[in-house]
C-alpha cells in the first residue's frame, strides 16, 4: 500500500488487533505519547480511538476513515456500562485488551476523551475527508440513531455486517475504503 495508514484502536485494545497497520497503542502507558514520525495519509480509527485522533492536532489535512465513532455524547458512567455490557456479549478476549496493569491509565484517557465531541469534530472537517463506517449490528456505541446523525450532517457513511468489533468485513471494508482516499 502507497499510503501512509495510522491506526488507533477502540477502548484498550491494541494495535495488533487490526491486521497489520501501523499505529499506536494509545491504551498502553507511554506508548500514546511517542512522537509520531511524518504525517500519515490516512488514519484509521476505531470506537474511543476516533475521539483521541480527532482531537490529536497533529493530524490536520489528514483523511479520516472512523470505525463505529462515539457520535453521540454520552456520560462516562454511560459509556462504562454500555462497555461492560459489550464486553460481556461479544466475548471480547484478554488476548484482545491490554494487560491489567494499564487498566488504571486506560480508564483515565477513556474519562479524558469521553469528553471530546466526535461529531463537532466532524463538522470542522472539509467534506469529503472522512468516511464512517458503521457495523449494522453495533446496539452500543455507534447504533441506528448515530448512524442518522451521520447521515443529516452529509458524511458519507458506510455500513457493513458487523458489530462494534473489529471483524473481517470491517477490515475488507477498510482496505476498500482507503482506495477512495
Amino acid at each position: 500500500m502507497d499510503k501512509k495508514v495510522l491506526v488507533f484502536p477502540g477502548a484498550f485494545q491494541y494495535v495488533k488487533n487490526y491486521g497489520g497497520y501501523d499505529g499506536i497503542d494509545i491504551w498502553v502507558r507511554g506508548e500514546s505519547e511517542k512522537k509520531i514520525v511524518g504525517r500519515p495519509a490516512v488514519v484509521v480509527a476505531h470506537s474511543m480511538g476516533a475521539n483521541f485522533a480527532l482531537a490529536a492536532p497533529d493530524f490536520s489535512g489528514c483523511k479520516f476513515i472512523l470505525v463505529n465513532p462515539l457520535v453521540k455524547k454520552r456520560s462516562f458512567v454511560n459509556l462504562l456500562i454500555q462497555d461492560i455490557q459489550y464486553l460481556l456479549s461479544q466475548k471480547v478476549t484478554m488476548e484482545k485488551i491490554v494487560p491489567f496493569r494499564n487498566w488504571w491509565y486506560a480508564f483515565k484517557k477513556a474519562y479524558r476523551l469521553s469528553k471530546v465531541d466526535t461529531l463537532a469534530c466532524i463538522r470542522k472537517m472539509p467534506r469529503g475527508s472522512v468516511i464512517v463506517l458503521r457495523g449494522r449490528k453495533d446496539i452500543f456505541f455507534c447504533d441506528k440513531e448515530s448512524a442518522e446523525i451521520i447521515k443529516k450532517e452529509g458524511v458519507s457513511l458506510v455500513e457493513v455486517d458487523a458489530g462494534h468489533d473489529w471483524n473481517r468485513n470491517i477490515a475488507d471494508l477498510v482496505k476498500r475504503s482507503l482506495k477512495r482516499f
